[in-house]
Formats: C-alpha cells, sequence, structure tokens
C-alpha cells in the first residue's frame, strides 16, 4: 500500500469517526421521545460544531479522492425519514 493510499484511508477513517460522532450525539438527544426537541434545541452550538467536523472531514476526503468516474450508491432500504405530527400519532394510537 502506498503513501497515498494509507493518507487516503486515515482521511475516510477521521470521518467516519466524525459521522459516529454526530450519530451519537443525536441518538442521545433524542432518546427521549417528546423531550428530544427541547433536548436539541438546548444543544443546538454543539451539534453545529460535531456538524462542522464531520463536513470538514468529508471535504478532506473529497479533495484526496482519485477522480475516476462516480458510480451511483448500492442499493440498500429507501430512506425512510419523515416528520410525523405528535397529536396525529396520539390520535392514531386512541383509534386504535
Amino acid at each position: 500500500m502506498g503513501e497515498g493510499e494509507r493518507e487516503q484511508l486515515r482521511r475516510l477513517a477521521v470521518w467516519l469517526a466524525c459521522r459516529r460522532d454526530v450519530d451519537a450525539a443525536v441518538e442521545h438527544l433524542t432518546r427521549y421521545g417528546p423531550a428530544a426537541s427541547d433536548q436539541v434545541a438546548s444543544h443546538l452550538a454543539a451539534l453545529t460544531r460535531l456538524l462542522e467536523l464531520e463536513a470538514d472531514a468529508f471535504a478532506a476526503v473529497e479533495a484526496g479522492a482519485p477522480r475516476v468516474a462516480q458510480l451511483p450508491l448500492p442499493t440498500s432500504e429507501p430512506l425512510r425519514a419523515s416528520v410525523h405530527s405528535l397529536q396525529q400519532a396520539r390520535g392514531r394510537r386512541k383509534q386504535a
């Protein structure tokens, strides 16, 4: 493995570690259901800093990546992220 490959792997590892930090922080702050909004709101500065570090680490990966034809991402589960109203969810639960 050449020095350039090692550096690219190091950059990738740093980015992945930063990404995990963001995920862990968000998971912790959103663990408590309705209180999650307040938890996140009270930690916006810290979350912003984590996201900035993650973006910087990804930019380093991108800057050092070889210029090759880009392929689509592998097929995986479709993104199921959505925003739900707590009142609607409670109403559905009461009807069931």
